[in-house]
């Protein structure tokens, strides 16, 4: 794995050089392409604790049309405002989620960018640290950030980090604290893009919005440009408004192996993908919901709904679930076993579960889920006493139709779930465990207080209980 570092002021050919490599593997294309994009897009403006900033609520609006309009999804709905610590965990949780069938990831972050020694954070609005002690838990490393885009060797990835301005804390006298980011670590199949070069000021327009991201909007807006020229254009703009006060940075990393980039690949709108099944089925009426309705089988998305005595709707805390097909051995014979890990941070709640075929020929049971929950230590509710059963359901906001078994607690916070083996209970559970897109787990609480995990299969889940199913019919059981 090679890094390159370019500066993008210096447009032409070493330019043109150092950057067709992305052309190919970050380029947005045509119809053949198809591909799955997803955004996050997020503007810190108005600050508890520093000077307010006009400037990233509007570039952040803009940006997350410009995107809307190049076929991405926007995680969370729309470009995210004004986010505190709790707010930053959340979006990132379900951008992760988002993210995990993705063909391209982009996230873009205007608002305070400040380094320490080396180590870069991004500032969230409730932030206000007194002491470099205190960075680590109220501000947001940049490298936990760029730790979500891990984990897949096809997707691509582009960081725009809007993030050059003064020091608002300052005045607080945290030694070795300074404005702005500094280039560090690119993670694998990785462009990252700094709006100015370390140590100097990103310069606001006259318009309302930084020049930076005036300029990027600009060039997104341009249909069938390269990649390169995008980037180009955005550097040659940001360099000649500001008469050279701000030049862009770009760091990325290249394929191993290298790539063959085909120069002519440009960037376009995003055509549709064509309907799978499922979709094809749909109701026109579902046809007329709205973006992030479209979008309700999200890879690797977790919602955890609460009961609450103050709304009858509940509250709702999003978050990922990440699902792969494991083959374990039991009694020394290799077993197909379906994973999931789940993670709704702002709840502080963590799970896993475990679905496979029974091995136990002294349990009448044709498969078997394995729940275990991990609460924070402050998690609200203490723990979770009771799991009553597991239901399956098309959609986020459809009821569930229960699995047939019997679900029993094994330890504190641990689970076992029987499903049937009566000929009709096992084939309409496997016909739901199947077909079925999302799981409902309502869960009690030991306050005695109740919620539903929902957690959605999105095409990843989809494939692994597809080669769960297929081995699962190879395969026989231990007599």
């Amino acid at each position: 794995m090679r890094r390159v570092i370019a500066q993008v002021g210096e447009v032409g050919q070493q330019l043109s050089t150092l950057l067709l490599v992305l052309v190919a593997i970050l380029a947005i294309t045509g119809p053949a392409a198809a591909d799955k994009r997803v955004a996050l897009v997020i503007g810190n403006s108005i600050h508890e604790r520093a000077p307010l900033l006009d400037e990233p609520a509007s570039d952040a609006r803009l940006l997350a049309a410009k995107l809307t309009q190049l076929g991405f999804i926007l995680s969370g709905g729309v470009a995210q405002i004004d986010l505190d610590k709790k707010g930053f965990d959340r979006a990132l949780a379900e951008f992760k989620g988002r993210i995990a069938d993705a063909d391209l990831a982009l996230i873009y972050y205007a608002g305070y960018g400040l380094n320490l020694n080396g180590t870069n954070y991004l500032v969230p609005v409730n932030a206000a640290p007194a002491t470099a002690a205190d960075l680590e838990r109220e501000l947001r490393d940049l490298n936990a950030v760029l730790r979500e885009l891990e984990g897949s060797d096809r997707r691509q990835n582009v960081v725009i980090l809007d993030a050059f301005r003064a020091n608002p804390f300052e005045p607080r006298g945290i030694t070795g604290l300074t404005a702005g980011l500094s280039p560090g670590r690119v993670p694998p199949r990785t462009l990252i893009s700094f709006a100015a070069q370390p140590g100097t000021v990103g310069q606001r327009g006259s318009d309302g919005h930084g020049v930076f991201g005036t300029a990027l909007a600009q060039a997104l807006q341009q249909q069938d440009r390269r990649l390169v020229d995008v980037f180009g254009q955005t550097a040659q703009s940001v360099e000649r408004l500001t008469n050279g006060a701000q030049q862009p940075l770009v760091m990325f990393t290249q394929i191993d192996g290298g790539a063959q980039p085909d120069p002519t690949t440009t960037l376009r709108p995003a055509q549709p993908a064509a309907p799978s099944a499922n979709q094809a089925t749909a109701s026109p009426s579902n046809s007329a919901a709205p973006p992030v309705a479209q979008d309700a089988r999200t890879p690797g998305l977790a919602v955890l709904y609460d009961e609450d005595v103050s709304d009858p709707k509940g509250k709702r805390y999003s978050g990922s679930v990440a699902w792969r097909l494991e083959t374990v051995k039991t009694a020394g014979r290799p077993v197909p076993v379906i994973w999931a890990q789940i993670d709704i941070p702002d709840r502080k709640l963590k799970m896993s579960l475990q679905l496979r075929r029974n091995e136990d020929p002294s349990l009448p049971a044709s498969h078997v889920a394995e729940l275990t929950f991990s609460p924070g230590a402050d998690f609200v509710g203490s723990t979770v006493s009771n799991v009553p059963g597991i239901l399956m359901k098309t959609e986020e906001n459809a009821r569930g139709t229960p699995l047939a078994g019997l679900a029993v607690k094994i330890t504190e916070g641990s689970f076992l779930v029987g499903f049937s083996n009566v000929d009709a209970d096992r084939a309409r559970n496997e016909e739901l465990l199947a077909r079925r897109e999302w799981f409902d787990i309502p869960v009690v609480y030991a306050n005695q207080r109740r919620g539903i995990l929902a957690l959605g299969k999105g095409p990843s889940g989809d494939r692994v209980f597809a080669d769960a199913f297929a081995a699962w019919a190879k395969y026989q059981p231990a007599k």
